[in-house]
């Protein structure tokens, strides 16, 4: 299969790699959509993010697909699904995770910085980070589901009130995703700042 991997700073390569073994409790996952995260682009340009990466490795977190093929002891999950990946796999067991901060877990595995992601043609991914998608919800928008579910994390935060006056800084895709929630979850008034006039056209039309 085709694989965009990362060699290290500043250098992707596309080629052939061998199609992931997909485990007993893992679907073998076809790619349909994958989004770039700044994540994404801060690694390339030699930065850790938020993990350590050792390449070579396939980059990519925030992607959808197709089930290929299921593992002897997946429940749930069938051949033809569609759905959307949650990319951190935590332990359950650590500390962290008996007491509802999983995402401190001391032993997570994050696919696309941790093991090869969504950057290649498939990837094996364990049954229990999958979201099934409806049929009417495109790829892309399933691609979308990771990023969003931050800015939510970051809006329940924020306990946003109907009178209140929110301040997005940033007119990125995440900026414009948070200027959407905070409209949604009642703000009278949103500010966005933005410098690049295209990126504040955005802001406008989304609220």
């Amino acid at each position: 299969m085709k694989a965009a991997v990362f060699k290290g700073k500043g250098i992707i390569e596309v080629e052939e790699v061998e199609k992931p073994v997909c485990g007993e409790n893992d679907v073998l996952l076809k790619v349909m959509a994958g989004g770039v995260c700044g994540t994404d682009v801060h690694i390339f340009e030699g930065s850790e993010g938020a993990t350590p990466v050792q390449p070579p490795i396939v980059l990519g977190h925030e992607f959808s697909g197709i089930v290929e093929e299921v593992g002897s002891s997946v429940k749930g999950f069938k051949v033809g699904d569609r759905v959307t990946v949650d990319p951190n796999n935590m332990c359950g067991s650590c500390w962290f995770c008996l007491n509802a901060k999983g995402h401190f877990c001391e032993n997570m595995i994050c696919y696309g910085t941790k093991v090869n992601g969504g950057f290649a043609q498939y990837c094996a991914v364990h049954y229990k980070q999958l979201y099934r998608l409806e049929d009417h919800v495109s790829f892309e928008e399933g691609a979308f589901c990771e990023p969003v579910a931050c800015c939510l994390h970051g809006i329940d935060n924020c306990e946003i009130k109907t009178s209140d006056t929110v301040m997005v800084i940033g007119g990125g895709p995440i900026g414009l995703i948070m200027v959407q929630l905070a409209k949604m979850s009642g703000a009278a008034q949103v500010v966005l700042l933005e410098p690049v006039e295209e990126k504040r056209a955005l802001g406008v039309s989304v609220g």
